[in-house]
């Protein structure tokens, strides 16, 4: 039997959510998870971690490293995705590092002429860096790819 890959869905609360919601479909049928900031709009999602803002204090940016290391420990995921924001850097980097996880970054569609600042963090460690505007391009290297508008 052919087994599914298993896939993190990574975003901050606000627009990122938003832009994972609608991207939601895309991941019926395969096993999956979310990791976000506990916040109204966020909470009581199915299948979800949530954790505090990683940026309100240097503890908190410690724990929310060691929650989301033990969080990959326990899900094990072959990719992980993310629409962003600075909730996907560590991620990404302990998902590379410890877990030899495939990474997907979509830039948040907000980003039209500008690179975000966690598009700069991951963009050399992901295996697929996608972007929604044209402009973008210039801004990376060989490895982004347009997409067009999937928002």
């Amino acid at each position: 039997m052919k087994r599914f890959k298993k896939i993190g869905l990574i975003c901050s609360a606000g627009g990122h959510y938003t832009e994972m919601l609608q991207l939601w479909e895309a991941f019926e049928g395969y096993p999956k998870f979310l990791l976000t900031y506990k916040e109204v709009a966020t909470k009581d999602h199915k299948d979800a971690y949530y954790l505090e803002n990683l940026f309100r204090s240097p503890l908190a940016f410690i724990k929310g490293i060691m929650k989301t290391f033990m969080i990959l420990l326990k899900e094990k995921p072959d990719i992980l995705f993310s629409t962003g924001s600075e909730i996907a850097a560590p991620a990404f980097y302990l998902g590379k590092l410890f877990f030899k996880t495939k990474l997907i970054y979509l830039e948040c569609s907000a980003q039209v002429y500008q690179p975000s600042l966690t598009g700069r963090v991951v963009y050399p460690i992901t295996d697929l860096f996608l972007v929604q505007w044209e402009p973008l391009l210039e801004h990376y290297g060989p490895k982004a790819q347009y997409v067009g508008g999937l928002i």
